[in-house]
Order: structure tokens, then C-alpha cells, then sequence
């Protein structure tokens, strides 16, 4: 029996529940969690922070996740009879964030067990006792393009200097993960910018323009394999360059279309152990992950017309990537 003879309760197969939960560590994966390392290490020597950035899709949140637990996992000191170290703080910054949600927010995210009402002063305080007691020693920042100026309400300036205010009394170190928008909204407050000048790692999708782009990309997709083979299914190459492009088009390069595609792909195959082609072709006819290229399948369409489609991909990609970052 396969695990296409199987399924769960909700009617998955077990290789698809199997692969949701799978996360790859490439080459941007280990860079980008080695520069929060080297910012983490700054804590308590100086108040510096780092910048993840990417669109949506890049693995931002699997990147804090994994670097959190494995940080935790090394630690031999969080727990003694007198107290409970809590080295790192994930946070999810709200939307329209004001200074008393951005603290309520940081106690709710850490094992604080108080109340948190009560006027800001308060709150500050708490916060600032927090972070002394548990030897907080990096604040994480998820979705920090709500601090967006058009966004965010009045106040925004208030919660930034708040930020700045704790890195420097704390000596914290501070990684703000979000979008490119975040970024130009980071980039118009000066001195806090300043913090975050240093280290700022920004992610990409994969691309198609270079032998480099192209390697890394084939080793992402020989991953996604490799993977599903220990699940006993077989997967068409996807890592010759026709392949490539083809998913190139059909996911424009981001990691969880491409996720998306394979789980699609892997519950439209009708038998056996093996996705074909034609499996990832009805995969992504059920989808509308790329509403760009309205009824063209390019699983389906001939190579050539598959090239014409990925050259013009990959151009407006570049031209949307130089666009993030103009601060303008």
C-alpha cells in the first residue's frame, strides 16, 4: 500500500500533510539565520538591530522560527530554580500599531502573566521590568510594515522612539522582519534607521537570469525531491532547466507557490506513486497562484512559448525588485 492508498482524516495523503510541514535550509536560508545570530550576539553589548525583507512567500517567518527554536535548543541556562530566562521575543506587530498595543502586544507574545491594562506609563514599566527580569535579549518584529506611515495612526513616531528607547536602555537587539514596503517606511525615521544600517538581509524569489540563479534554484527543486522520495513518491525532474522555467513561470520563483503547486500536484494525481507532468499541469489548472497568465498552462504549452513567458517574467521581476527599494 502507497501513500496514495491512504489518507487522514480530513482526506490528505500522507506525503502532502508530510510535505506542509517540510522547510528546506538553502544557501539564503542559513545566510539569512546566520545574521540574526550575529545580531543576537550584540545583545548586551550595544542596542544594534537587523532587517529581513522580502515580498510575501520567502520563508521570512520559517527563517525566525527556525532560528528561535534551534537558539533555544542550544541554551542550557533558561531554567533554574530562581527564574526563567526568556531570551527571545517574537512579536507580531498589529495593525496601526500605537505604543500601548506595540507593549500589550510584546507581554501578550512573552510568558508574562499580569495584567496588561492600564495607562501606558504602566505598561512601560511592566515592559521594562520584563525585559530585566527574564534577560530578554532580542526583540523580534514580525510584519513591521505596519508601522507604515500612511497606515499607522498619529503616533507612529511615538512607538519608533519607544524602540529606539529600549534598544539602548536594554542594550536589546532588534530584528524587524516584513516587506519592502517596511522598509521605505523604516528608511524615513532617521534615527532609527541608523540601528538597522548595518545588517540588513533582503530575500528574493528564485530567478532564472544566471548560471549562479539557476543553480540555486535547481537545488531548491532537487530538495523538494529528495524530500519527496523519503515520502515514497516519485516527482518528475524538476531540476534540468526546462523544468525550472516552467515552474519559474507558473510560481514566478516563490517558495510557497512552489509548495502550493507540488501539494496541488500531489492531490490531482489519480494513481500510483509518481507525479507527472500532466499531475502538475492539473495541479496548477486548480489554482490562482499566477491570475497573470490567465489560461496559459505552462505545463502544457510548448517549451518555446514557455521561454517567451519566463523572459518577460524575469524582466518585470527585476524591475519590481529595484522598486522596493527606492526609499523615494
Amino acid at each position: 500500500m502507497t501513500d496514495f492508498d491512504r489518507t487522514n482524516a480530513q482526506g490528505l495523503r500522507p506525503a502532502t500533510v508530510a510535505f506542509t510541514g517540510w522547510r528546506t535550509q538553502h544557501d539564503r536560508f542559513r545566510e539569512a539565520r546566520e545574521d540574526i545570530r550575529r545580531t543576537h550576539a550584540m545583545s548586551g553589548v550595544e542596542g544594534v538591530g537587523m532587517l529581513l525583507m522580502g515580498i510575501p512567500g520567502l520563508g521570512k517567518s520559517s527563517i525566525l522560527e527556525s532560528y528561535i527554536k534551534k537558539h533555544r535548543e542550544g541554551r542550557k541556562d533558561l531554567e533554574s530554580r530562581e527564574r526563567s530566562k526568556e531570551p527571545i521575543i517574537l512579536v507580531s506587530v498589529p495593525a496601526e500599531p500605537t505604543l500601548k498595543t506595540l507593549i500589550q502586544e510584546i507581554l501578550l507574545a512573552s510568558d508574562y502573566e499580569g495584567s496588561i491594562t492600564g495607562p501606558v506609563s504602566e505598561l512601560r514599566r511592566k515592559l521594562n521590568e520584563l525585559i530585566r527580569q527574564r534577560e530578554v535579549e532580542l526583540l523580534i518584529f514580525d510584519e513591521f510594515q505596519h508601522f507604515l506611515r500612511e497606515q499607522a495612526k498619529s503616533n507612529t513616531r511615538g512607538v519608533v522612539n519607544h524602540i529606539k528607547l529600549m534598544m539602548d536602555q536594554h542594550k536589546l537587539a532588534v530584528v524587524m522582519a516584513g516587506t519592502p514596503a517596511g522598509y521605505r517606511s523604516i528608511a524615513q525615521h532617521e534615527e532609527l534607521y541608523q540601528r538597522f544600517a548595518q545588517r540588513q538581509t533582503r530575500l528574493t524569489p528564485f530567478q532564472i537570469n544566471s548560471k549562479e540563479s539557476l543553480h540555486a534554484f535547481g537545488s531548491y527543486l532537487r530538495a523538494v525531491t529528495k524530500f519527496l522520495q523519503l515520502q515514497g513518491v516519485e516527482l518528475t525532474p524538476l531540476a534540468n532547466k526546462e523544468m525550472m522555467l516552467r515552474v519559474y513561470v507558473a510560481t514566478k520563483g516563490i517558495p510557497r507557490l512552489i509548495a502550493g503547486l507540488i501539494k496541488m500536484a500531489l492531490e490531482s494525481a489519480e494513481q500510483g506513486d509518481v507525479i507527472t507532468k500532466q499531475d502538475l499541469a492539473n495541479g496548477f489548472s486548480k489554482t490562482s497562484m499566477n491570475p497573470e497568465l490567465g489560461n496559459f498552462n505552462p505545463f502544457l504549452a510548448s517549451y518555446e512559448r514557455v521561454q517567451e513567458h519566463a523572459a518577460k517574467a524575469q524582466k518585470k521581476a527585476t524591475s519590481e525588485n529595484t522598486k522596493h527599494w527606492d526609499i523615494h
